[in-house]
């Protein structure tokens, strides 16, 4: 069972990299949800914030996914703002968006063939 709600922020972590998501809906019979990406920040070591906020990746305008409910965290919101106002003003950029798509891809595939092993 969930314990999520839809305009929540949670989180999925893959070695030192985490995706911020935003829940759009809880699917309960299916133990998945549906969220909307924010932003995917790299950690040079974990824990060290004060470096993560230099490499975080705006995909405010990537596609939404469906994943299991099972691998997201809660996110305080101490932590998120800390990323969070970081990011900047988004522009129309063909070139920022295709990117920033290219990105999720990438995340997604490597978390994928990581919990596959």
């Amino acid at each position: 069972m969930s314990f999520f709600k839809p305009s929540e922020i949670v989180c999925l972590d893959n070695q030192n990299r985490s995706l911020y998501c935003e829940i759009i809906d809880v699917i309960t019979q299916q133990n998945k949800c549906w969220v909307r990406p924010l932003m995917l920040v790299n950690f040079i070591q974990q824990d060290q914030y004060e470096k993560a906020v230099k490499n975080i990746d705006d995909l405010r305008h990537t596609s939404d996914l469906l994943w299991s409910t099972n691998c997201f965290r809660p996110v305080f919101d101490t932590e998120y703002i800390t990323f969070c106002g970081q990011l900047p003003e988004f522009e129309f950029d063909d070139k920022k968006i295709l990117t920033a798509k290219k990105t999720l891809r990438h995340f997604i595939q490597d978390l994928w063939l990581f919990n596959s092993k």
